[in-house]
């Protein structure tokens, strides 16, 4: 950040020494300064690689470890009431249950319905195939 301060500076003292030459015409000055302001939008985006490089680098060596607890973090089996959140859902979308039936039922109880129709599924045959 620096070096672009200082850059910035420089370009200013040279624009400020094009204006005091007095031997340049207007269309000197307006080519030369346009050269100028070329050359530092070049320095400035070489910066800014350098700067976007450096800070990716650095982007990635915090996110790892995230990456690595996210990861270990997914291994996991889902919990009880998460099962029977997944179990409640299928048997409502495959068992044309509504959330009012299975609302006041056990774990156990949503358990044996959702085997019961998931039994039902899985032996369905389309017709045409046998």
């Amino acid at each position: 950040m620096q070096a672009i301060i200082d850059a910035d500076e420089v370009l200013q003292a040279r624009v400020a020494k094009l204006y005091k030459d007095s031997t340049l015409t207007n269309d000197d000055r307006v080519q030369k300064l346009a050269d100028l302001i070329n050359a530092r939008s070049e320095e400035v985006e070489l910066v800014d690689l350098i700067n976007a490089r450096s800070e990716e680098a650095a982007l990635n060596e915090l996110i790892q470890p995230t990456k690595q607890a996210q990861s270990q973090k997914r291994k996991r089996n889902p919990t009880k009431a998460q099962r029977m959140s997944e179990m409640k859902v299928y048997l409502m979308h495959q068992g044309c249950y509504k959330s009012a039936q299975l609302r006041g039922m056990t774990y156990d109880e949503i358990e044996r319905l959702y085997y019961r129709i998931k039994r039902y599924v899985d032996k369905f045959i389309p017709m045409g195939t046998k």
